[in-house]
């Protein structure tokens, strides 16, 4: 049908039939939205990033982030669902944004830089992206999104309610036009605040009506916890960030979810995972899987004992990093 039609998605068919009534009984974001807190410990970022600083590379904690996400995003494809008309779609495109901020001031003017990926994208290749973002920005070139808000901002009030009336009911349809797609910095798969820049925690944000991104995800500053040493038993304190989202559950299930996060912590801890593209990762992966004899390389089924001897090793990654917390 002509409205299931758009241009930054796919209309999810089949599946659980839940996943397709939920638009209707969860109407609009915030109404679905769920939070998530989770505590990562950076200290092998961080080695990391002097090892490759030592090599002549500058990167960043955030650069990592963000890379990150990106792997886990094509990782797990239903991250990258959203909720249009009432309808379940999935992106094209992997895209995140992140806002950044011209001068360190009350006044300094705040911009939306945008990293699209195609899944080949390494490490390297994403902060080179960003790098380029933000000097543009920061050398006081003007966006095309920012001309495009700067101008709707002199129309008179009523003009403005009227055109963003009806850019929500073509956007509803699916009929709104790319060009605008492209200039509102609110399509995307995940959006980012870096608020530790600011020597801010992390709270949790909410999710825009407008647009089409799903997750919010706020990165805290950098303090010290305890965790227990299984070994010794002993208490270690370590640098680590906190990191909050914000998701859209009617994109995916709390299961999927849980173990989407697990993947991203699992390059969080090892950020040399990040040097190779998602792609040639996913690769790998599957090629590993087919080790098990009723592995179905299509549905991507797998037998209860290698689903037993993932969760196994994953809590026993788990307890080795303890938090003194739980103590």
């Amino acid at each position: 049908m002509l409205f299931n039609r758009r241009k930054d998605g796919k209309l999810v068919k089949g599946g659980d039939p839940m996943i397709h009534i939920m638009p209707y009984v969860m109407r609009g974001r915030n109404e679905s939205a769920v939070y998530y807190g989770k505590s990562f410990c950076v200290e092998n970022i961080q080695e990391y990033i002097r090892e490759k600083r030592r090599e002549g590379k500058r990167i960043t904690l955030f650069n990592v982030i963000v890379s990150a996400l990106l792997h886990t995003v094509y990782r797990r494809p239903h991250l990258n669902r959203f909720v249009a008309g009432r309808k379940l779609y999935q992106r094209n495109t992997m895209d995140v944004l992140y806002v950044v901020k011209t001068l360190m001031t009350d006044e300094g003017v705040e911009s939306v830089a945008k990293i699209t990926s195609d899944g080949h994208d390494t490490l390297e290749d994403v902060t080179r992206m960003m790098s380029e973002h933000i000097s543009y920005i920061k050398d006081g070139q003007e966006k095309s999104d920012d001309c495009l808000i700067e101008f709707a901002t002199k129309m008179p009030r009523f003009l403005i309610r009227f055109i963003l009336w009806v850019i929500r009911i073509l956007d509803f349809h699916g009929l709104i036009p790319k060009v605008l797609m492209d200039n509102i910095p609110l399509y995307s798969s995940v959006f980012i605040s870096h608020m530790g820049s600011l020597g801010a925690e992390a709270p949790f944000h909410h999710l825009y009506e407008f647009g089409t991104t799903s997750i919010f995800c706020t990165i805290g500053k950098i303090y010290k916890k305890p965790y227990q040493n299984v070994a010794s038993g002993e208490l270690e304190w370590k640098k680590t960030i906190d990191i909050s989202i914000s998701i859209d559950e009617r994109i995916c299930d709390g299961f999927y979810l849980i173990k989407s996060l697990r993947l991203f912590e699992t390059y969080i801890d090892d950020p040399y995972l990040l040097e190779q593209s998602p792609i040639e990762l996913d690769l790998e992966h599957k090629q590993r899987l087919r080790q098990y004899k009723q592995y179905d390389g299509d549905s991507e089924s797998f037998l209860e004992d290698y689903w037993e001897k993932m969760m196994a090793e994953a809590d026993g990654d788990k307890d080795a990093g303890q938090s003194g917390e739980n103590l």
